[in-house]
């Protein structure tokens, strides 16, 4: 019985419940969009069901066999296209069907192939039934009936079912895997190369036009960059940095990215910049793929496969050095006199406020970033507040320093907003100009390429050391993760410790 071992009422109701079902489902079908939907997902249940359950006799891609006796033949690696090539036919069948004009070609190989099967001796064993395609039937009317018949082959009458947007993306998809996934290598003939490179930018044009990825390399930048709240500054170095990549790969999904392409760019910095800039310049970019592996957007960080080179320079190579006290005594006199009256090419709001960040730098081991970004809220008579800076430990209070006891002031007349009007590296105003006091204004030039703008934060801090504050005293200031319970900033005591130090600390001695 079709309703089971199931009582004379229980077949009925279940017989109604399917007489309902199936005028719902007929009903549904009426609706375009419906009948899309129903479509799209037969069509994908049929790919999924001939991907787990594939021909056993017929070999996966590139699996070749030799010719033995009683075994199908297959041409060589050799004579079959790249994956790459093959990519770019299946794109191209794809934009065919997708257009109305279904090429001849794929079904004329599979009514050969069939052929073949037959006079090898190969049982038939299912119909191959093909659509309607304009010159198929003519095509196959042409062939011996008695072949046709013992292959089975049939043309229906029924055309083909439209291929809709989602299944032409899906065979694109299909396509990418086949010549550029995983698995696929990456030619080196260099004349391979420009045309793996072209199909490959072409397939990925197309699958970004057909249904927009939100996950391409400058969406997840952003992603990443508001998630780490990187400020414009940093934010626009990143750009550049990423740029660098895009202009190998194009500005493509994420996960389209090889680990090839990360090691293309590695290669072009090599023995142009300096290992540390090269580690510079991944930073982001490691940065965005680790965001994008913890995110589960990617399922492998193509980064881990790629080694960056380290910067072999000892560390006392690599740091700042700090000016010592003649030099600083130098540096600050020759500030008073360039930046108190007015400089060529600098309008009087811009070389002030020069002068005030080194004068501020010099005296409060701040970092430049972080005496840029103050508002008047962040400065009082008493100390200075640094907020949403390198760390988390960076926030902290610094004692204002009696050299400067003018900055709080000043800033409140607006002092830094001279800087505003810069929309990239707001510091580079200031180390420019103070580059050029130390090697072409000063009368002695500081010329040693260690010793610049930054150098002014450890010539601080070997002050405070001369002074003879201690180590936490010294973190606490300078707002290293190490500051212990002085990081806990109060009027209390821990505030009145780090004055007395600042207040005993003078660079000049």
């Amino acid at each position: 019985m079709p309703c089971g071992d199931v009582s004379y009422s229980k077949a009925v109701q279940m017989v109604v419940t399917w007489a309902e079902e199936h005028d719902e489902l007929i009903a549904s079908l009426r609706d375009p969009d419906k009948l899309q939907k129903a479509g799209v997902e037969a069509s994908r249940q049929q790919t999924a069901k001939q991907m787990a359950d594939p021909d056993p006799l017929f070999p996966a891609y590139y699996a070749m066999t030799e010719q033995r006796e009683g075994e199908k033949q297959f041409y060589t690696r050799e004579s079959l296209p790249r994956p790459w090539q093959a990519a770019a036919v299946l794109m191209q069948e794809a934009q065919r069907i997708y257009e109305g004009k279904p090429s001849l070609e794929a079904p004329i190989w599979r009514i050969k192939y069939r052929i073949e099967e037959l006079e090898r001796g190969d049982q038939i064993t299912s119909k191959l039934s093909l659509p309607s395609l304009p010159g198929l039937k003519e095509y196959v009317a042409r062939l011996d009936n008695k072949i046709v018949a013992a292959a089975r082959i049939e043309v229906r009458d029924t055309v083909p079912m439209p291929l809709y947007a989602e299944l032409y993306l899906d065979k694109l998809n299909e396509a990418h895997d086949l010549g550029f996934g995983v698995h696929a290598g990456i030619p080196t003939d260099p004349d391979e190369r420009e045309e793996y490179d072209f199909i490959k930018r072409k397939l990925e044009r197309r699958i970004s036009e057909l249904s927009p990825d939100p996950s391409t390399l400058t969406a997840l930048l952003e992603r990443y960059c508001d998630f780490n709240s990187i400020r414009l500054g940093p934010r626009s170095k990143y750009r550049r940095d990423l740029s660098r990549l895009i202009a190998i790969t194009g500005d493509v999904p994420i996960g389209h990215v090889r680990v090839e392409s990360l090691r293309e760019l590695r290669d072009q910095l090599l023995g142009k910049i300096k290992p540390s800039s090269i580690q510079a310049v991944f930073t982001p970019i490691k940065g965005v793929f680790g965001f994008a592996f913890d995110e589960g957007i990617i399922e492998m960080n193509p980064m881990q496969g790629v080694k960056l080179p380290r910067d072999k320079r000892p560390i006392e190579e690599r740091k700042w050095k700090p000016f010592d006290p003649i030099e600083f005594g130098r540096i600050m006199k020759a500030a008073e006199e360039l930046w108190s009256s007015p400089v060529r090419g600098l309008s009087d709001a811009r070389r002030e406020a020069i002068h005030m960040v080194v004068r501020v730098l010099a005296f409060s081991g701040m970092r430049p970033v972080e005496v840029i970004r103050l508002g008047p809220d962040d400065v009082t008579d008493a100390w200075i507040r640094i907020t949403g800076s390198k760390t988390e430990s960076s926030t902290r209070v610094v004692p204002l320093h009696p050299e400067i006891s003018d900055f709080p002031r000043w800033i409140a007349s607006g002092g830094l907003t001279t800087f505003q009007s810069i929309n990239t590296d707001q510091v580079g105003s200031v180390r420019h100009n103070f580059g050029r006091l130390l090697r072409d204004k000063m009368k002695d030039p500081i010329t040693d390429p260690q010793k610049a703008l930054y150098s002014l934060r450890s010539t601080f801090v070997n002050a405070m050391r001369r002074a003879g504050a201690d180590i936490q005293v010294q973190r606490a200031i300078l707002g290293h993760k190490e500051a212990g319970a002085i990081r806990h900033y109060d009027d209390g005591p821990e505030f009145e410790v780090k004055r007395k130090w600042v207040e005993a600390t003078d660079p000049r001695r």
